[in-house]
């Protein structure tokens, strides 16, 4: 009976020794991570908790699923790009571990960090017929390696031949083609060399109205521009076909160009603006791209006839028109097709004379503004509308307004063709007519 006590007395001894040697188990240990799921915008960073129990001094160990959308180091996640990562750690040596779900974010943009992101791929746009003459300036921008977005109404006119592109870069190309086109979404592409150079633009859905908004682009061929706006309606039908409605200031020259939301992805092509309205300006949504009917095509091939009213089409619709010298005669006017826009040219000399030919199917309401650039010094500039015979109807009239003057016709003008004449009036130095710009902001209705 001794013998038995004294060895289950050294086997409890032994036991002992056995369990105190031992190391904690990983089954008795555990790895907790606070927090579990983490959202961040893109260059924002967030550090995780990690602890591990049961254990003395645990090495933990950082893993991110794609690098490319968010790193990790001692627990400090960094957002590099959108989109989803996941993060897991383990602890060194034990098979404990824990994931933690990361969602990226594109990062809001103040109107410089836009500008700054999405100016690099937006291009002014210079159309040139066949003698090489300048015939109108429009805006757009790429999506796609070999393609520029544009407005069809930009590279359509009465006599283009080809496109030449600008981007901020210097980069300049020219192209003869047209990728993808549609006359009745306004849309056209242009079929350009790889711009390897030049970066693509996200794309997106429009957001909320009420989000914020910047338009890029050339107005008046002045490139490198951006303004400031709020989506005021992401659902507007106009003549059957749905636009995005913002108000960030644009202008002739702006057509083609980019509308982007607060992150910086185009969400529209901006096309249309209400000359008589203030900020109700309109862009055609980015999805419409794929919804473009015609294929491969020249310029040239989708010009406007110049000539002949049996196939001028009457005035519709809104853009703008740009003289195209010569045009002092009514045999050579140049053509107007919408019913809204605005005329630009220049005078050149104290004798040069701008004609300018519409047709309408029906009776309408002719309202004219217009005046020169350089007009704090009294009106030396007016216009006419004229009948399909060269007959006057009625000249412009002076008016002044906050210390510039204007020229202003309004009148009821029954169907049938008609000519704007526009032209110098004496009284200043032959010198003082060279180069003069003018605009006038026309409406039939």
């Amino acid at each position: 009976m001794k013998r038995f006590v004294t060895q289950f007395s050294l086997l409890a001894i032994l036991f002992l020794l056995i369990s105190t040697c031992l190391p904690t188990t990983a089954a008795a240990a555990s790895l907790t991570v606070s927090p579990k799921s983490v959202t961040l915008q893109v260059g924002q960073s967030k550090t995780v908790q990690a602890k591990a129990s049961g254990m003395k001094k645990p090495v933990y160990v950082w893993k991110s699923s794609n690098p490319k959308v968010a790193t990790v180091k001692n627990g400090k996640i960094t957002a590099k790009a959108v989109g989803k990562a996941t993060i897991t750690v383990t602890v060194q040596k034990t098979k404990l571990k824990s994931t933690i779900s990361v969602t990226v974010k594109p990062k809001k943009l103040n109107a410089q960090a836009a500008f700054k992101a999405v100016n690099p791929s937006v291009a002014t746009i210079e159309m040139y017929d066949a003698s090489d003459r300048l015939t109108s300036t429009g805006s757009g921008f790429v999506t796609k390696r070999g393609e520029v977005i544009t407005n069809f109404h930009v590279v359509s006119g009465e006599s283009n031949r080809y496109a030449r592109i600008r981007f901020a870069n210097g980069t300049e190309v020219e192209t003869l083609k047209l990728k993808r086109f549609d006359d009745k979404l306004d849309l056209a592409i242009l079929d350009v060399p790889s711009l390897q150079s030049i970066p693509t633009l996200p794309v997106a859905k429009a957001g909320s109205t009420g989000s914020v908004i910047y338009a890029l682009g050339s107005p008046r061929g002045v490139s490198n521009t951006i303004t400031e706006g709020i989506l005021s309606n992401r659902d507007v039908y106009l003549d059957g076909l749905s636009y995005l409605q913002y108000t960030a200031s644009t202008t002739f020259g702006n057509s083609g160009g980019p509308l982007v939301d607060e992150f910086g992805r185009v969400i529209g092509v901006v096309t249309r603006i209400l000359t008589d309205s203030q900020n109700m300006n309109y862009a055609v949504p980015i999805q419409q791209l794929d919804a473009m009917q015609y294929g491969r095509e020249t310029i040239a091939n989708v010009q406007e006839p110049s000539s002949g009213s049996d196939v001028i089409p009457a005035v519709s619709g809104e853009g703008e028109t740009a003289e195209q010298e010569l045009n002092d005669s009514f045999d050579d006017a140049d053509v107007i097709r919408f019913a809204s826009g605005h005329l630009s040219g220049a005078v050149q000399h104290q004798d040069d004379v701008d004609t300018y030919y519409f047709r309408t199917e029906r009776r309408m309401t002719l309202s004219m503004v217009g005046g020169w650039s350089n007009n704090q010094n009294g009106v030396h500039w007016a216009y006419g509308l004229f009948d399909a015979n060269g007959d006057s109807i009625r000249y412009s009239e002076e008016f002044m307004d906050e210390g510039r003057y204007y020229e202003a016709l309004d009148l009821v003008i029954p169907p049938g063709e008609y000519f704007i004449v526009a032209f110098p009036i004496s009284g200043l130095a032959r010198s003082e007519y060279v180069r003069q710009p003018y605009a006038i902001y026309y409406e039939l209705k």
